[in-house]
């Protein structure tokens, strides 16, 4: 949203059409669909546009999209599906206002992935799954993903905007380095004799994804840290694509977004995935959900009245104004139609990820994990700092703190300590 200026005054007119219109502007209209095609049944979609959350000024809506792709079993996408949500609201703050509570986001969506995957791993049941979830709240769209589901975004003024990151280890070479840093190897399948087929494998394990939620028998170097992208729509709004890879697989985003064109996004969806299936074949599980953001219904502007002469100043300050009769002045303080890109951040690493170089003061409690939200006992918690080596000094009460088992699950991901290890904690 717009933020008033201190130093200078704001036409009453342009306050009081804000605060008539404000609800509008904030809530836009979501029109959403789904379509499926399964082969292996470890596809899972999440839809929900009543979730509620109780903040500083009130209770407010917002609403959830997520893809989970899972492999080797349905049980982590199963898992993930039931229990992110609940995971990333524990690791906000309390009594944030709707502005905060956006920007605290990306944050709380990191320590909710992280302990979604650390307390299924407690299960000790094998399967993994892709995630791409995605929260919308007003005009502001937040993606976290980890895999290769991937969200698209095609704004009212066209464009296509990449919201995920896709971490197959064939075409992310910062993900290979990472992964070989933190003692995985990457390599193809080997079928003796020297010849190496099919696309690149971290190994032990053979997981072709460098992230993913679950995959306790890869290692811990295939991480559930997600890369997290954040924009602000205009008012114009505008459609997402949100899938799993049997789409992208045979589809690129332009002609994912063409061939559903005009069509309502129930329609859209199934378009999709028709068109997805029809260039590859059936050889996995498609699922694609399609959202649009619509500005909300506009009511038929009224003839205007004839113009009377000598009702004063007063009547002109409250006359509805038509958008071909907008006032410079009022153009002044009118949202700027483009997307606005607020936050990305994509790294591996929980002591950037959940840094203390942020805006809300309470946003980690001083005695609370900031994975898993358990109560830590003074004395007994570990900086998300501790053993690294940041240029600034570092003071004993700097945080966040991890509990000490997620501070095994963080060094384990680093390749700080022998992978494995952490199931025995």
């Amino acid at each position: 949203m717009s933020t008033r200026g201190e130093h200078h005054t704001v036409p009453l007119s342009v306050l009081l059409k804000r605060e008539s219109a404000n609800d509008k502007i904030e809530h836009p209209e979501l029109v959403y669909g789904q379509a499926n095609q399964s082969k292996k049944g470890e596809d899972f979609a999440l839809l929900n546009t009543e979730c509620e959350r109780a903040t500083g000024d009130g209770v407010s809506t917002f609403s959830v999209f997520g893809i989970f792709d899972g492999h080797n079993g349905n049980g982590a996408a199963i898992y993930t599906k039931e229990n992110l949500l609940t995971n990333v609201l524990a690791a906000m703050p309390s009594d944030l206002n709707r502005d905060e509570w956006v920007a605290a986001l990306p944050r709380a969506l990191v320590a909710g992935f992280v302990k979604t995957d650390k307390d299924f791993q407690e299960r000790a049941r094998t399967s993994g799954t892709t995630v791409t979830f995605v929260v919308i709240d007003g005009w502001v769209v937040t993606v976290a993903s980890v895999g290769d589901s991937r969200c698209i975004l095609e704004p009212a003024e066209g464009g296509v905007y990449y919201l995920s990151a896709d971490h197959r280890l064939e075409i992310n070479e910062e993900e290979r380095e990472r992964v070989t840093a933190s003692g995985g190897e990457v390599g193809r399948l080997n079928t003796g004799g020297g010849t190496e087929i099919g696309p690149l494998r971290c190994w032990p394990g053979g997981l072709c994804l460098s992230r993913s939620i679950g995959d306790m028998d890869v290692g811990e170097f295939i991480v559930p840290v997600p890369y997290v992208k954040q924009v602000k729509l205009s008012s114009a709004g505008g459609r997402l694509i949100i899938s799993s890879d049997g789409v992208w697989d045979a589809l690129t985003a332009e002609i994912a977004l063409d061939c559903c064109r005009g069509l309502p996004p129930e329609a859209a969806a199934e378009q999709i995935v028709k068109e997805a299936v029809g260039k590859k074949g059936l050889r996995d599980d498609t699922t694609c959900i399609v959202v649009d953001i619509l500005p909300p219904e506009k009511p038929v502007a009224p003839l205007p009245a004839p113009k009377k002469q000598g009702k004063g100043m007063l009547k002109s300050m409250f006359k509805r104004k038509t958008s071909d009769s907008c006032s410079n002045i009022d153009k002044e303080y009118e949202e700027p139609d483009v997307v606005e890109e607020l936050f990305e951040e994509g790294s591996a690493m929980l002591s950037e990820r959940l840094d203390t170089k942020y805006p809300l003061c309470n946003m980690f409690k001083l005695f609370m994990c900031a994975v898993c939200q358990v109560e830590v006992k003074p004395g007994e918690g570990v900086s998300i700092h501790a053993g690294s080596s940041v240029c600034r000094k570092l003071r004993p009460w700097d945080g966040p703190f991890l509990c000490s088992s997620c501070q095994e699950k963080k060094e384990a991901m680093e390749g700080k300590r022998p992978t494995g290890d952490i199931h025995s904690s």
